[in-house]
């Protein structure tokens, strides 16, 4: 119970740092606190109602709680919201950090630590300097005084040794928060290791580097693995914030992946084919022959969580039969008044106008086609005009996305169509966004940044302010790998590496959720980020 608490304690704690690294005070106003209060999933909460001109910085100044948890709690309330709304205020009693028993005094005996993975804090000391060693590639050779006086044409040189420059800088900007909110005593060291083998050799030939506490990178494979050897013979802990790759966590218990692979994807789908789409045909369209194993994948999630037959109602099928009957008498189109054409089956016009209060059963439909060779033409054979049918299309070409987005959307004159895109194409979702928008476009991806959140928005005026320019994605990553990795080494120290397992805390736009396969391997990130594309704007989709 007493770990448990502890455990609590800090999670506290690392919230409400998360807020204070960004939220300058503000003063509080003087309405009172409400005296209404509720239970919501096993936790209490008072119930409030937003006064006229009150924020939610106001609110949570009132009752003493981080502008973190309301929003959290909250998720579909603006910052400054309209009068009148209610919103969920969380209550917490008065914890007294003093009267928490030492960690090292909970832990009963030495054999916990190696087979517990749900770790209490076990060296929360403030005392203790953490040795931090970051490497990656900043090709400090090649930047000198002559690429400065560099023409604007001739800019690009430089695209090379500053490409990994503004993950650099969001790592610091952890580091800084870390240091000045929770007075963690750091010892950064950073290395320029690149896929030269004399720099690797270099780094690993620095005596000071033995007792690191954790290793972010490098960045290359080919690196990497280096370090990685160097890292196992001295037991550090070591982060490769930038590769899918499952397989390099395989057999080294040490080493942590943060970006999730294409496997875990697969299962945050089957959540999302589960909870949204079981009474819809599933047309799943793969780039080309090199996409067919995920594509069937993909088809037999959909198998086991689509129903085999939906009811759809004879009064909805009769607005959809009359909307498309006087469409086609506009274009003087023959049109069957006894048979109605749909799902690859011919409907009995006259049966369904007789029983509007009834449904009609229809089958639905799992299909898998290569579009290089089928295109949609078979689609648009077997599709639904009168419920909806979802498109999954699973390629990572330019080419295949633009051709697949605009092709789908013009069926959408005459089939009901959402569309799911795999594995990531966050790169592309501002090309056709009208398009996207039309079909509720469901996208997945590693990160996913919401500039409507105040944490966001309080970062980017950070990050400009220290560096004068905008942060970009590897921003926001350094930032979340820095953050989480400084919290969670000094929340475990020494147990890092078993204490990650389940660790949560809020993070910019996204969570880690690090699982370990088997005993010998290593952890790797398995969350996805899901959002679709709703009303001009963008929804996340969150699981547990």
């Amino acid at each position: 119970m007493r770990m448990k608490v502890l455990k609590n304690v800090f999670s506290l704690l690392i919230v409400t740092f998360m807020t204070m690294l960004f939220v300058p005070s503000l003063m509080a106003q003087v309405d009172a606190k409400s005296s209404v209060m509720t239970e919501y999933n096993g936790k209490q909460y008072y119930i409030h109602t937003v006064q006229k001109k009150q924020s939610l910085q106001d609110i949570a100044d009132i009752y003493d709680v981080s502008l973190y948890e309301i929003m959290k709690e909250n998720k579909d309330v603006k910052r400054n919201p309209k009068a009148g709304t209610i919103i969920r205020v969380p209550y917490h009693e008065k914890v007294i950090i003093e009267e928490v028993v030492a960690a090292d005094t909970l832990v009963e005996n030495e054999e916990d630590i190696e087979i517990v993975e749900d770790f209490v804090p076990v060296d929360f000391n403030s005392e203790r300097l953490y040795k931090v060693a970051l490497m990656m590639p900043l090709y400090l050779e090649q930047v000198d005084e002559e690429f400065l006086d560099l023409e604007p044409t001739n800019k690009q040189l430089l695209a090379k040794p500053f490409s990994y420059l503004h993950f650099y800088e969001g790592f610091m900007i952890a580091v800084d928060s870390m240091v000045s909110s929770l007075d963690m005593k750091i010892e950064l060291k950073v290395f320029d290791v690149d896929q030269d083998t004399n720099k690797v050799v270099n780094a690993l030939n620095d005596t000071w580097l033995v007792d690191a506490d954790i290793i972010v990178g490098p960045f290359h494979l080919k690196s990497f693995d280096r370090v990685m050897k160097f890292a196992e013979h001295h037991d550090i802990m070591i982060v490769n914030p930038m590769t899918p790759r499952d397989d390099l966590v395989r057999g080294h218990e040490n080493m942590v992946k943060v970006k999730p692979s294409r496997q875990y994807q697969m299962q945050w789908l089957e959540q999302l084919m589960k909870d949204k789409y079981t009474d819809n045909n599933i047309f799943i369209f793969a780039m080309d022959s090199s996409c067919m194993n995920y594509a069937h994948n993909i088809k037999e999630i959909a198998e086991r969580n689509v129903n085999e037959y939906s009811s759809v109602p004879n009064s909805h099928i009769n607005k959809v039969i009359k909307k498309h009957h006087d469409a086609w008498k506009i274009e003087e189109v023959e049109f069957d008044e006894d048979r109605y054409d749909s799902d690859n089956v011919k409907l009995d016009v006259r049966q369904i106008k007789s029983f509007p209060d009834d449904s009609t059963m229809l089958k639905n439909q799992v299909r898998l086609y290569n579009y290089s060779i089928d295109s949609l033409n078979k689609m648009k054979k077997v599709a639904s005009t009168i419920r909806n049918n979802v498109v999954i299309a699973y390629g990572d070409s330019r080419v295949f996305a633009t051709e697949i987005v605009n092709k789908v959307n013009m069926l959408t004159e005459r089939f009901p169509i959402n569309l799911i895109v795999l594995p990531d194409w966050s790169n592309y979702d501002k090309l056709f966004n009208e398009n996207l928008m039309k079909m509720k476009t469901v996208f997945f991806d590693e990160e996913y940044t919401d500039y409507n959140t105040f944490a966001v928005g309080m970062f980017i005026c950070k990050f400009r302010d220290k560096y004068v320019t905008e942060p970009d994605d590897l921003a926001y990553h350094g930032f979340n790998v820095g953050w989480y990795f400084l919290n969670a080494l000094m929340n475990y120290g020494d147990n890092i590496k078993y204490g990650i397992i389940n660790y949560d805390i809020p993070l910019l736009n996204t969570r880690y959720n690090f699982k370990r396969k088997n005993a010998d391997d290593g952890v790797e990130n398995t969350y996805w980020n899901i959002y679709q594309h709703i009303d001009y704007d963008k929804k996340q989709i969150q699981y547990e």
